[in-house]
């Protein structure tokens, strides 16, 4: 039986009896993992320990074969009750667990999306703006995820893609000029282009101080995430209407 002692945060809680339920977890050593937790609904019926983005230690036992994981012995590392009770913060949090459950296979290590996740909670607790803490969040998640990889150049010419005429080509994936660009590749505004640009140099936290992403710019990004989104998924996230409830209207 495979033994692993890691912090985790809380992706998904689901029923699995009248007593116990099974944890979907991103956790720090093992990537996602799904995980029985015994007593878990009466045990945690009051209590913030398995809401979703609060950040656990935990032990996970782990029989050969068998698709779920034991949980044992969680502990409270950070919590995300703060965030989940203030209305400009509350709504994001599902789509963010539901994004990594999405895009990040089970079982395999993701320490780079575990770092986006907490410096993005970090990042929320000191005040960044949601909708821009979204885009940011978004556009290095289907970065890691393989769909929107490289910088701003032409993934095909390696041309600078800055001042605009971009496209999206998802058999790439990336972005490509539009002499470089297949049919049916979408278009993508410049706006979104530089704004993606600043994600990929800076930190969240550093863009918030500077105010960066104007309405437009979120917009325009915004469009360009979903686009990505839906080309590989072949429809929406079930939680991303919540985002409608974030300042820049989404």
């Amino acid at each position: 039986m495979a033994l692993l002692s890691t912090t985790a945060f809380i992706l998904r809680v689901d029923a699995l009896s009248e007593k116990d339920v099974v944890l979907t977890l991103l956790t720090r050593d093992g990537g996602v993992v799904r995980a029985a937790l015994r007593g878990a609904r009466r045990r945690f019926r009051h209590g913030a320990l398995i809401e979703l983005l609060t950040e656990i230690s935990v032990t996970l036992f782990q029989k050969e074969g068998s698709d779920l994981a034991r949980a044992d012995g969680l502990e409270l590392v950070r919590s995300a009750f703060g965030l989940a009770s203030r209305a400009e913060t509350a709504m994001l949090l599902p789509y963010v667990a539901e994004s990594l459950s999405t895009f990040l296979p089970e079982a395999e290590a993701a320490p780079e999306a575990y770092r986006l996740v907490r410096h993005v909670l970090d990042a929320l607790e000191a005040g960044a703006p949601a909708d821009l803490s979204a885009r940011y969040f978004e556009a290095w998640l289907l970065r890691l995820a393989g769909l929107l990889p490289g910088g701003t150049e032409c993934a095909a010419c390696g041309r600078d893609l800055s001042t605009g005429g971009a496209r999206f080509d998802p058999e790439l994936p990336g972005l490509v000029g539009n002499e470089c660009a297949a049919p049916g590749a979408a278009p993508v505004a410049a706006a979104a282009l530089r704004l993606l640009a600043e994600i990929r140099r800076c930190k969240l936290d550093d863009l918030a101080r500077r105010g960066a992403g104007d309405a437009a710019s979120l917009r325009a990004l915004e469009g360009l995430l979903r686009e990505v989104r839906r080309r590989f998924l072949g429809h929406e996230l079930k939680s991303h209407r919540f985002l409608d409830t974030l300042s820049g209207g989404s």
